[in-house]
C-alpha cells in the first residue's frame, strides 16, 4: 500500500463500499504493550485515508489489514 492507492473497507459497511485515497502511510506503536511485557508486534501499519464520499474535511485513519487496495497509483 502507497500514497494515492484507491482503497475500500474489507467490510460490507455501506458507507465503505466507494474507494478511498491513501493520504498517509505509518506505522503506530502502542506503548501499553511495550511496558506490560506481552509478546508479539507492538506496532501496526497504518493508513490515513480521505473517503470523497464522506462529508468530511480530515482524512480518517484505519489498520491497513482492514483495507484493500483497488487500485495501485504506480
Amino acid at each position: 500500500m502507497q500514497v494515492g492507492d484507491l482503497v475500500r473497507m474489507k467490510s460490507n459497511q455501506k458507507m465503505t463500499r466507494n474507494p478511498g485515497i491513501v493520504v498517509q502511510i505509518y506505522d503506530f506503536e502502542f506503548p501499553f504493550m511495550r511496558l506490560s511485557g506481552d509478546e508479539g508486534s507492538k506496532v501496526r501499519p497504518m493508513a490515513s485515508v480521505h473517503w470523497p464520499h464522506l462529508e468530511r474535511a480530515e482524512p480518517m485513519d484505519h489498520r491497513q489489514d482492514n483495507l484493500e487496495v483497488i487500485s495501485e497509483n504506480r
